[in-house]
């Protein structure tokens, strides 16, 4: 009755061993996904980096471009103001020498 009592013990526990081996096998495998996505997730956000700093830089060179166009349209602005202005000195001046004449 002892042999098989110990027998019976001796199974349990191989059981038990092979329970834990599997689950230690799954735990495995599990780990390992997690350090696959973990990667996967460093390689993404590292390709994210890279296209935003290529978007800081074209979002520069673009502000740099639309501060010389501001300052072109501001030139011309001027200018044609000026025209204006200056036309409506000749008017002004044509104005008086027709009511002086």
């Amino acid at each position: 009755m002892r042999n098989i009592d110990k027998h019976c013990q001796l199974e349990i526990k191989l059981q038990e061993s092979a329970m834990s081996i599997e689950s230690l096998g799954q735990l495995e495998s599990s780990l390992q996904n997690l350090i696959d996505k973990l990667e996967l997730s460093r390689m993404e956000i590292e390709e994210i980096k890279v296209a935003n700093t290529q978007l800081e830089q074209e979002n520069a060179q673009l502000k740099h471009e639309l501060h010389a166009w501001n300052e072109k349209v501001s030139i011309i602005l001027g200018k044609l103001k000026s025209a204006a202005e200056d036309e409506e000195d000749i008017e002004t001046e044509q104005q008086l020498e027709s009511a002086t004449t």
